[in-house]
């Protein structure tokens, strides 16, 4: 068994993931031209009161759609690397987000909701911090006293606050499938489970690792870069329904250009 690469920043993986770069060329072209359009609407916007919770959804959904788009770049900028197995990681990022934003755009009262689902996270954390008597706790575990333990408690069961959970909103937009297949499988990187390890071997008959791969890999790239390029239009379709101006041609459009992209011949 061999270890084989110089990794992404050498001459040689450069080389590679230029390779990579034109092979998908078209689709990387299509996710960038999505991200120009949901950033093109969202600059368009402006919310001249905060007032009605029509007004914070307004707010909430183009905050949201700047934390989409950096996701959406750091994976674009991945991808073009050929950092396959990270496309993956940013991918299962991208969708946490994609949820959210979501039932945002769909639902106006998910606003509220969503956010205090901070204070069973803030619960969750002091409840870790108070497990350990060391430094780096002390002054959490200080600042943590019964009175305000008892007090989040009371608030999140008097309230029913629900903390932050990925295929509840999956499954409130119609989006369990997708929570049970492609958020999944793209968990398997993020968490580094032993099944995401295959991708950077080579085995022989056998079932013996031969070869151990460091340098820029095609994998699920193409796939990836579809998926996020495909979400982004449903994410403008959104924020076009929130403030009043979706044009369904125009997102028709962007699908059929897209999928032009992936059936085209690799470059």
């Amino acid at each position: 068994m061999r270890f084989d690469g110089d990794g992404f920043l050498s001459e040689v993986g450069l080389k590679k993931a230029h390779h990579i770069r034109v092979r998908n060329d078209l689709v990387f072209q299509a996710l960038e031209r999505n991200i120009s359009e949901v950033r093109s609407f969202a600059s368009s916007q402006e919310v001249r009161e905060q007032c009605t919770e029509d007004d914070h959804q307004k707010i909430i959904a183009l905050v949201l759609a700047a934390r989409i788009l950096e996701v959406s770049e750091a994976a674009l900028l991945i991808m073009k690397n050929g950092m396959s197995n990270e496309a993956n990681t940013l991918f299962r990022v991208f969708l946490d987000a994609y949820f959210v934003i979501a039932n945002v755009c769909s639902d106006t009262s998910f606003v509220a909701n969503y956010f205090k689902s901070d204070e069973a996270a803030r619960l969750k954390f002091l409840n870790a911090a108070k497990k350990h008597d060391s430094e780096l706790f002390k002054a959490i575990n200080e600042y943590a006293t019964e009175v305000l333990h008892g007090s989040l408690h009371k608030k999140i069961a008097e309230e029913k606050i629900q903390a932050f959970n990925s295929y509840a909103y999956a499954d409130n937009i119609g989006c369990s499938e997708s929570y049970d297949s492609m958020y999944r499988i793209a968990s398997g990187s993020l968490h580094t489970t032993p099944r995401a390890l295959e991708k950077y071997v080579e085995e022989d008959d056998g079932g013996n690792v031969v070869l151990v791969k460091d340098y820029p890999l095609e994998g699920d790239i193409p796939q990836r870069a579809y998926d996020i390029a495909y979400f982004l239009i449903i994410v403008l379709s959104g924020l076009s329904e929130v403030f009043g101006c979706l044009d369904e041609k125009e997102i028709q459009e962007l699908i059929n250009s897209l999928n032009g992209a992936k059936d085209a011949p690799p470059g």
